[in-house]
Parts: C-alpha cells; structure tokens; sequence
C-alpha cells in the first residue's frame, strides 16, 4: 500500500525540480528587456502602499509606470522576487507571494523576510517584480503524503488503503428522512439523498451543465443539520469563491481562508481578516497596538542630555513597547479563535487548507469540488483533516497540468476522481444538463457519456435567431491554411484559420447581435494571433468576444463558440490535440451555436476526429472554407 504513495512523493518532486528548471530558463542570462519580453517581469514598478495584514504579514502594493501593454504571465498565488535593479548590483532581493494582479496593478505578501524602512524608503523607482519558483505548493503536498504514510487512524488508514486498492468502500445504508428540494432534479436528488448519510468516500459526477455546484450547495447545507464544521474546497481560488458564494446565499455561516485580496471582492465579508475588523473586539486590539508604537517611539526619541535616568526611562519604554505587542498578538489570536470556532463552512483552497488559522481542526466531511482538475496530493491535504470526503468534477474533461514527463509516469496526473469514479458504491452521475442545445451535446453524450445525458427542455432546442445551423464544421482541406511554428514560444498558430473565421462571422453578424461570443484555440500562440487581430478589427467592435485557450474557457460557457483547431501538415501530426479531454471542454462551451475550423485531412488521422467528421456530416453542417475564400 505506503508503495504507491512513495511514488506520489517521487512524482512531487520530479514535478518540482521541472517547474524549478523552467523557471530557471526563463530567467537565466537575460536582460530586464527579455525578461519582460518572456513575459516573466514587470518593469519598472513603484510602491504605492504598505501595511500589515491579520497575522502580521506585510504586504505591499505596485504600480507598474511603463510598458503597460506588455502581455506577461504572473497571476494571483504565483511566487515572485521585488528587487531593485541599478544595472551594476541589486539593492536588495525579497521574496514573496502575488496576491493580487489587475491591469498594472499588482499586491505581494512577504512572509519570510526582514523589511526595513530604509527598504521601504527605497522601493520608489527602478522595481523589478519577476517570477520565481514557488516552493510552499510542493512542501505542502510533501507534507501531506507523509502524513498519510505515517497514519495510524483508523478511518485514515482505510481510505488510504481504499484507494491504493480501488476499494468499492462499501457503506451503510442512506437516512430514508433527507429532505429532497424541490429545485433539484432527480438524478440530483438521488446523488443527495444517497451521499448525504455516506461513509469515507463519495463522488459526484457532474458533466457540464448538469448542475454540479447547485447540487452541492444542497447537500452541504443537508450536512449542515448534523454536523458543526463542514470543510469545503477547491484546486483554485476562483472554484472556492463560487461556492463561498453560494452557501453564504442560502444562510450558512461560512468563512472565507485565505488572504483578502485573493479573494473576490464581494467576499470580503466572509474572510477572516475582514470578520476580526468588524469584530467589537477589534478597536480594543487596535488601542493596545497603537499604545505599543507610542511607547516605542518615545523611547526612540532624540534626547539632548542622556544619563542613566534616562536610559532606565528607554529600557522602560521599550520594555513596555513589547509587552503590549505580545499582548495584542495573544488578544488577535484568540478573537480569530474565536471567529474560527463560531463558522460552520470553512472555504479554503486544497493548498490553502493547511492555513495555520484553522491547521489544528478536523471535521467529520470534507468536501473537494472541481476535483477533476486537482493533483491527489493537494486533495490529501484536505482529506487528512476529515473523517470522510465527497469528491465532485467531471473526470472526463480537463486534468490538472503535470510538467513533468517523469511526475506523469509516476501517476501524478492521474486524479482521484478518475481512479475512483468508476470503482465506489457512492459515485452518482448527474444526467441533466441545463446548458446547451441537444445537437451541441450530442456528440460528447455519444463520444464521452455514454449516451445517458439528456438535455432539459428549456434548453434542448434554443438557438439564435433564425438560424438552422448549430454544430457546423469549416474544412480548410486543400486551401493551403498550413499551420506555423513559433520558435521562441514553443507554439503553433495559423493565420488563414483566423481569415475564414472572420468571413463566417460577416456572414453571421445579424444573428449575434446580443449574444456572447468566445474563441477558443488550443494553442497560446493562435489565441495570441486571434486578440492582436480582433483588437484592431473594427468589424468585431460592439460585440461581446471573449479569446482564450481551451484549459482558460474550462468552467466558462457563451451563446457562440468558435473552436480553432489550427494543426495542418502533410505528416498528419496533431500534438496533444489527441488528447479526447481537450475537444470534449472544447465544445461544450457553447449554448446555442457552435463552429469549429480545421483541416479535416490533418485531424482525421485520428478515430475521434475521423468519429466528429462523421457525426457533423449526419447531424450538423459541413461546409468548405473554399465557401469563404471566394467571398475575400
């Protein structure tokens, strides 16, 4: 059994030590000019803000005043360096952690280092803020696995051992008494009324548009009635925030771990930080802070003659100074305590659950959403602080990015859910979707499914206005459309793809008027393609178009979807357009219409593309791009 969970800790660090090398070539031997070009720097920044956020970490604010236009890759929980660059040396170097992003607006919370105010005075020009290789990810789900390894609770070993095994977890009999809410379905109420009384693991397999996360706000919220603290999480901050949401809307007391400025704005209330502010205790807090500053800076103060009475007074203050630092620290403690002990939901990221305001609880149910596209370490992270999870995603879209070819044949892109959603007794399948036109999810339902999804009737058949066309096929066959290489970033494009869409969308502007439209490649630099030439094209101007790749659109849906296949070669190669997961995301994104492009000789070297191929001949619209090539 611990066999297979010594490769998971081998897999973590092989995907360590990748990350860390990719990092590295990012940054090795280039200039600021290249950095920021690789889209790893942000140049230059000033410091706008500083303070101390609950628990004492300082975190500071930026400005970035030139080159604001420049595309870049740091997000929100992504780990960074400040320093400050005078060409010949570095004044100084900090780490820390990006906790908020907006156009050319950034936050850092520094939580390992020693600032001083001369650093602060000089964080006024020439800032680099540049991305580095974030440790704390790996350390916790290290963590995590050792302690999986090492324990001996008994309901921690089964689960341990279950899935080693693939054990079917066979549990006790539902609660015949749990309410079953009117607003969901039956399937829905099935999944609820069966997992709600369950034992050690349960699943809930949720397909796009089923209703996956309305169906958990219920069974929580049934949960509730029993139990008093509820674990809830997800891989991302976005995924926790949706349901924070959710559960706070239907009256549970639900707190938000995590750092404010991570978190949506609308849920601040729910955070920690911002439940101490408005907490009565909180102005008492702040008066023993301020007291303690006064006292420091009264011992500080110059004084012209020194003696030993004076420095007996100094010592005093000082004394004084730090007496009422600790205790407004002991006072901060027990009121988030307090606050802690007094919230029925915690929402917290799978990484984030390790947060040491709540790393002592355990709860009787964890809940782990979006677990389709969480890594089994960071699930572990979670699951060791309960006595039972309940997993919920779609296995059968996208899987969490493993860089790592080594980390992968050591099985750490395989996620729980894919392992044990076909194995256990409690796993339910949600078999409504509430999404999109039957015609778009028929080919995922025969392909993925299947067949046991069906569409309910408020959406089975809607589209845009007078149009007879919903699933349709551009063949770029023969038009000579070959796909092109960007060496520098490592991804392909290809520009006739974007010419033919722009015909098809001339054609088609009458019927979008109000409708959402998104554009999906699989590859960054075709989506980099698509923004530079729609930005400038006024004929998409007024129109709501949203560009992104297939892994930014998962979790998205729009009226209109464009899919850009872009591979066109005479070797038939489609790179990691082999991956299933992929087309199945893809296109079940859209609601009412849906165009793909793609050269048909190319992709049909494989049976899924040869399968779409047929399905679209049979049940949707094939059309040529040579249609939309005479029209230039």
């Amino acid at each position: 059994m611990v066999e297979r969970y010594d490769k998971l800790l081998e897999a973590i660090e092989c995907e360590r030590t990748e990350e860390e090398k990719y990092y590295r070539s990012l940054a090795a031997d280039k200039s600021i000019k290249e950095k920021m070009e690789a889209g790893i720097l942000w140049y230059p920044v000033i410091m706008t803000k500083h303070f101390y956020t609950v628990g004492e970490y300082l975190e500071l604010q930026f400005e970035k005043t030139r080159n604001t236009n420049v595309p870049h890759k740091l997000k929100t929980g992504m780990g960074c360096r400040i320093y400050k660059d005078l060409g010949h040396k570095q004044e100084f170097d900090f780490k820390g952690t990006i906790s908020f992003i907006r156009k050319n607006k950034i936050s850092v919370i520094l939580r390992d280092n020693v600032v001083t105010k001369d650093d602060l005075a000089n964080m006024n020009t020439n800032l680099c803020i540049e991305l580095v290789h974030d440790e704390r990810p790996y350390k916790v789900m290290k963590a995590a696995i050792q302690d999986l390894i090492k324990t001996e609770k008994p309901h921690l070993v089964k689960l341990r051992n279950g899935v080693a095994e693939k054990s079917a977890f066979q549990t006790k009999p539902s609660d015949p008494f749990v309410h079953q809410p009117t607003h969901l379905n039956e399937s829905q109420n099935n999944a609820l009324k069966n997992i709600c009384y369950s034992d050690q693991m349960s699943i809930i397999h949720g397909p796009p548009g089923t209703g996956k996360t309305t169906t958990l706000v219920a069974l929580i919220k049934e949960i509730a009635k029993s139990e008093k603290k509820i674990l809830v999480c997800a891989p991302s901050n976005n995924a926790v925030d949706l349901l924070a949401t959710q559960l706070d809307a239907v009256g549970l007391s639900v707190l938000r771990i995590g750092n404010v400025s991570r978190i949506s704005d609308n849920l601040t209330h729910l955070t920690l930080a911002e439940k101490a502010r408005n907490d009565d205790e909180w102005q008492h807090i702040k008066r023993v802070k301020i007291e303690a500053e006064v006292a420091k800076n009264h011992a500080g103060k110059y004084k012209r003659n020194f003696g030993a009475q004076e420095r007996f007074n100094r010592n005093a203050l000082y004394k004084e100074a730090k007496e009422l630092r600790h205790w407004a620290r002991d006072l901060e403690y027990k009121l988030l305590d307090r606050l802690v002990s007094n919230s029925q939901i915690i929402c917290a990221t799978l990484i984030g659950a390790s947060d040491k305001s709540i790393k002592d609880l355990s709860f009787k149910t964890c809940v782990i959403d979006e677990a389709s596209q969480a890594m089994e370490p960071e699930c572990w992270n979670a699951i060791i602080k309960a006595e039972r999870v309940i997993l919920a995603g779609d296995h059968l879209q996208l899987s969490p990015m493993v860089k790592s070819n080594e980390a992968k044949a050591l099985g750490l892109n395989q996620t729980l859910l894919s392992r044990m959603t076909d194995v256990i007794q409690h796993s339910y399948l949600l078999d409504t979707q509430y999404r999109m036109n039957d015609k778009i999810l028929s080919f995922s339902n025969k392909m993925f499914y299947n067949g046991l999804l069906k569409s309910a009737p408020n959406n089975k058949d809607w589209t845009l206005p007078e149009d007879d066309q919903i699933v349709v096929m551009i063949d770029t066959s023969g038009c000579g459309f070959e796909e092109s290489f960007n060496a520098k970033s490592r991804s392909r494009y290809n520009e006739g793809e974007y010419y033919i869409l722009r015909e098809h969308f001339i054609q088609s502007k009458k019927q979008y008027e109000g409708a959402s439209i998104g554009i999906i490649s699989p590859y960054s630099e075709q989506v980099k393609h698509l923004r530079n030439h729609i930005e400038d094209d006024e004929m998409f101007r007024g129109f709501d178009v949203t560009v992104n790749s297939i892994d930014g659109f998962q979790g998205q849906e729009k009226d209109v979807i464009y899919i850009s296949l872009v591979r066109s070669n005479n070797q038939g190669e489609i790179g990691f357009l082999k991956d299933e997961k992929r087309l199945n995301v893809a296109m079940t994104r859209a609601r009412k219409k849906l165009i793909m492009i793609g050269d048909l000789s190319t992709l049909s070297q494989i049976s899924l593309f040869n399968n779409l191929a047929k399905h679209i001949e049979e049940n949707g619209t094939y059309r040529s791009a040579w249609e939309f090539m005479n029209m230039t």
